[in-house]
């Protein structure tokens, strides 16, 4: 299915507005460069590339999935061996920030290299402004042939996440109702199925910018056999877990515990389970001589709340580092600089502009990110300041006319120490997560007077970032909401 197929019960967008006059002229410059880059080379892309420049860019992401589940960061417990095996070829960013817990302002942000309150999707069922210039759009116009292909309705095409690219599989097969879903989705094994059909259908470009998103992570946990009983024997209920969280009410204190840890560990499945599958696609990119030629990012849009703080099994709601810790690794052509670890901080803002830099291509206007030397980052990278922010709740935490998630949890990261403050309920925090990593100890619970300075200075640095919001206007597309009730009442959920 092509960038320009419509797709069942998609919210149209004006042709004639700014964003898509303003993506028509990109287009358009782009097609005019083709021509004249065929004429002389006989095909839209020269087969010669500037030494060290990259023949192909590969994005996977993986939603909801937790930084110390995998192996390579440190996991005992769950395993990861397709990514462990990736992670040795790769520069691994052991201290990853994404800058937003939700699906679609956190991709947005990786695709754009901005805040999201400069992109302007605050959340899952905006619209994504035409404006924006998407890195689909960016390599399309530098001559990639571009295939994407999503896990999940919340990067529906509806939703503007398809700009630039040229061929967008969203070709659900979970559907809303179905095991407690929430959102249309489907399996790891159908996204990597149809990526790997897609390349045997009409072969490699001279040029590919491929993305993969993978779902399972998200609630329900629900992982196919074997996957389900790899840590929980009894295998997985499928229930979603607010509906698992109602049942603890009637709970003793050890029956409470006992499904706590059933439900991690389902949640460990599927993070297993998602692993095996990108491991096939990698597999298949290897076969096909495409990885040894290409910048591969492997990362993760955000974390998941387990058993920390007050958002059990959830995210979006706090700044916590169990969702915005997350998973970034890079691997250059030919696994060049395997197995080197960063641990300075780099965010989801910096993706971006790293991917453009090592391409040698420009990067827009009003990036927040920067980029990050990837040939020399053994010898370390300046120290980066970057912020966060929460996405819920969405009623008495959207009242200031500035940006929707102003009031909501927000945080911000410089060095060891985070600093959190919450406007809607009127609390501040800060945490050192290098000696504290799951954030037990609030330094301002019994502050000493350099904790009090630390906060102070943290504070004010983290009001001038929140006044600097310009978000591009984006507006809610209720399609969502309104299919999620139509499937429901046909499943006989709703009358």
């Amino acid at each position: 299915m092509s960038h320009s197929d419509s797709l069942s019960s998609g919210a149209s967008r004006s042709s004639d507005s700014p964003g898509s006059r303003l993506r028509a002229r990109r287009w358009a410059s782009a097609a005019a460069a083709c021509l004249g880059a065929a004429l002389a080379l006989g095909g839209c892309s020269g087969p010669s590339l500037a030494p060290g420049v990259p023949r192909h860019v590969v994005v996977i992401s993986i939603d909801t999935a937790r930084a110390d589940h995998f192996g390579f960061l440190g996991s005992e417990h769950v395993s990861t061996q397709g990514l462990d095996a990736f992670a040795r070829e790769a520069i691994v960013f052991t201290d990853y920030m994404t800058v937003v817990p939700t699906t679609l302002a956190s991709h947005t942000t990786l695709f754009t290299g901005k805040y999201p309150h400069h992109h302007g999707a605050p959340r899952n069922g905006f619209v994504i402004n035409d404006a924006n210039e998407m890195l689909a759009e960016t390599l399309h116009e530098a001559g990639f042939h571009t295939a994407g292909f999503a896990g999940s309705f919340a990067l529906d095409e509806r939703f503007g996440f398809a700009q630039g690219f040229d061929h967008y599989d969203q070709e659900f097969d979970i559907y809303v109702g179905d095991s407690g879903a929430d959102q249309n989705q489907r399996l790891a094994e159908q996204v990597t199925d149809a990526a790997i059909a897609y390349l045997d259908e009409a072969g490699v470009p001279d040029r590919l910018f491929l993305f993969a998103h993978y779902f399972d992570p998200h609630a329900p946990y629900s992982a196919p056999p074997p996957f389900d009983t790899a840590y929980d024997p009894q295998g997985t209920h499928g229930l979603y877990p607010a509906e698992a969280i109602k049942r603890y009410e009637g709970f003793s204190p050890e029956q409470k515990e006992r499904s706590i840890q059933r439900l991690a560990m389902q949640y460990a499945s599927e993070v297993s389970y998602s692993d095996h599958h990108v491991a096939r696609l990698l597999d298949d990119l290897a076969g096909r001589g495409v990885l040894d030629q290409a910048l591969v990012v492997v990362t993760t849009d955000h974390g998941e709340c387990l058993w920390e703080h007050e958002e059990e099994f959830d995210h979006g709601r706090t700044v916590y580092q169990a969702t915005m810790h997350a998973v970034c690794a890079m691997r250059l052509p030919a696994g060049e600089l395997g197995g080197t670890r960063v641990s300075e901080l780099v965010a989801s803002i910096d993706v971006l502009p790293t991917i453009l830099d090592l391409l040698g291509l420009e990067v827009p206007a009003r990036v927040d990110g920067e980029s990050v030397p990837l040939r020399s980052v053994g010898e370390g990278i300046a120290p980066r300041v970057r912020f966060g922010e929460a996405t819920k709740p969405r009623s008495q935490a959207e009242t200031d006319p500035r940006w929707t998630n102003i009031r909501k949890a927000r945080c911000i990261r410089d060095g060891r120490y985070k600093y959190v403050w919450t406007p809607y309920l009127g609390t501040q925090e800060l945490y050192d997560v290098s000696a504290d990593p799951r954030e037990k100890t609030n330094l301002l619970e019994a502050p000493t007077d350099e904790a009090l300075r630390l906060a102070a200075d943290m504070r004010a640095r983290l009001e001038v970032w929140t006044d600097s919001a310009q978000p591009l206007p984006s507006a809610f597309d209720s399609s969502q909401t309104e299919e999620s009730i139509r499937r429901l009442r046909s499943l006989g959920y709703l009358q």
